[in-house]
């Protein structure tokens, strides 16, 4: 008999029943029973008491009787466990404690769902396959902090971090692993892309941490098991593309009728004590209060690179390093839209900054075009006529004008519209710097990000 399939074997079915793993010393006790020991052999070899071993024996056969539906003791969990591989059934009845269960060989695993490597010390179980390689790295180290502070020292359970399509979330994240990855025994990524049903999704990732398709048959076992393990183990789940569960053509973060049990997941993992965190990656930040309001929970805003962009345009080779704060700022140091606009530079004025520059507007390439087209679908025509207007004003306004000068929408329309445009991350949402320094009250000052500026003139222009 294989040992060490055995002990495979009974590490799931014990994860079935309990969401726990064998620890060292059921699993001692284990290879010892297969191998023929007493109890008594095996404490003495484990500098343990008998009546330890007894008890611990006990339970371990308990809960393996309750998975199989049958008696398992110590004299006959080897023939049990050999009955069982060796007739590589690939199930267990059909139903085992609501558990729809299936045991496959080695040989017989399939390659997508590959036997979970247990952590060791310092050395996390990593399932991050599908997450983005970064070969570069700028600036964020305040926001890294940030992150890292809310992860290790004040354990949050959900972050949320966003901000507009390109501004470098993802990025960010992946380089967050690196930094806390000593600090979480299992981290995964996955991406919500292409809408997966929230049963898809956890199906996927029950999967990622059982080693063979044990499976429960129903959404809240799935969420229970999911639990469970979070309880167990302190783990960092990093989901992309949140927005994609948000409805098109209504105010920022509502979510669509079909993904509605993602919310229920989220607020579950807030409110239910463990020790793992989420980390939200979306250009729209939910409309529920989970993101901001609860205990256990932060949101993360990122704004453009500032004085680290200019590594950006050092990698690009481009002149006339003195007027580089003016094409940061003129792109607020957005990393793509200045990735894109260098590239551009680089190949039509060879590089030259102030030929560039000398023409009056700002000018997009067709790639942010492309990019930005994909967000203004989004928004809602209250929401259209807003940008537009803002996209007039030669300087910032504040919120009593936008409520005066747009008479055709009522006040109630308006404050959600600029609510919701907030949340894409489509406005600078600044104070009067005089105003601050005397530190009396003052409206807040509404303007519309700068590039988005530019493709409305250009989009209404068309």
């Amino acid at each position: 008999m294989d040992i060490a399939e055995a002990l495979k074997l009974a590490d799931e079915l014990l994860f079935t029943h309990t969401g726990d793993r064998l620890d060292s010393l059921q699993e001692t006790i284990l290879k010892g029973t297969l191998q023929g020991e007493k109890y008594s052999e095996i404490a003495s070899e484990n500098h343990l008491s008998e009546g330890h071993v007894r008890d611990t024996a006990a339970e371990l056969w308990q809960n393996l009787s309750d998975v199989l539906g049958e008696d398992i003791n110590k004299l006959n969990a080897r023939n049990i466990l050999e009955k069982i591989i060796i007739s590589n059934s690939g199930s267990i009845g059909d139903f085992i404690s609501g558990y729809k269960v299936s045991i496959c060989s080695e040989r017989r695993r399939s390659s997508k769902s590959p036997p979970l490597s247990k952590p060791t010390e310092n050395k996390p179980y990593l399932d991050i396959d599908t997450a983005p390689e970064i070969t570069t790295f700028y600036g964020r180290n305040d926001e890294l902090n940030t992150l890292k502070n809310w992860l290790i020292q004040e354990r949050f359970r959900i972050i949320t971090l966003v901000g507009i399509i390109g501004i470098g979330k993802t990025t960010l994240a992946i380089k967050l692993i690196e930094e806390v990855q000593t600090q979480f025994e299992y981290i995964f990524y996955r991406s919500l892309l292409y809408r997966p049903t929230i049963d898809n999704f956890l199906t996927d990732l029950v999967q990622s941490f059982v080693c063979s398709p044990i499976i429960p048959n129903t959404l809240d076992r799935k969420v229970d098991l999911l639990l469970k393990f979070f309880r167990k183990h302190r783990c960092l789940i990093i989901i992309d593309d949140v927005q994609m569960l948000f409805e098109t053509g209504e105010l920022a973060g509502q979510y669509r009728v079909e993904f509605e049990a993602y919310y229920l997941l989220f607020k579950q993992i807030a409110e239910l004590s463990h020790a793992s965190s989420l980390l939200l990656i979306t250009s729209e930040q939910p409309e529920d209060a989970i993101a901001n309001r609860h205990k256990f929970t932060r949101c993360l805003k990122l704004t453009g690179l500032g004085e680290s962009a200019k590594q950006i345009l050092r990698d690009k080779q481009l002149s006339d390093e003195p007027m580089w704060d003016t094409l940061i700022e003129k792109y607020q140091g957005h990393p793509l839209w200045l990735e894109m606009t260098a590239t551009m530079i680089q190949e039509l004025f060879a590089g030259s900054l102030t030929e560039f520059l000398s023409y009056p507007s700002s000018i997009l390439s067709n790639e942010i075009v492309s990019q930005l087209n994909r967000v203004w679908v989004r928004l809602t025509e209250s929401e259209k006529q807003i940008v537009n207007y803002l996209a007039k004003q030669e300087k910032a306004v504040t919120l009593s004008q936008v409520l005066q000068e747009m008479s055709d929408y009522t006040p109630e329309i308006i404050l959600n519209a600029i609510q919701s445009l907030k949340r894409r991350c489509f406005l600078e949402d600044n104070r009067n710097d005089e105003c601050l320094r005397e530190a009396t009250p003052t409206p807040s000052l509404l303007k519309l990000d700068r590039t988005l500026e530019a493709y409305v003139h250009k989009h209404n222009s068309c």
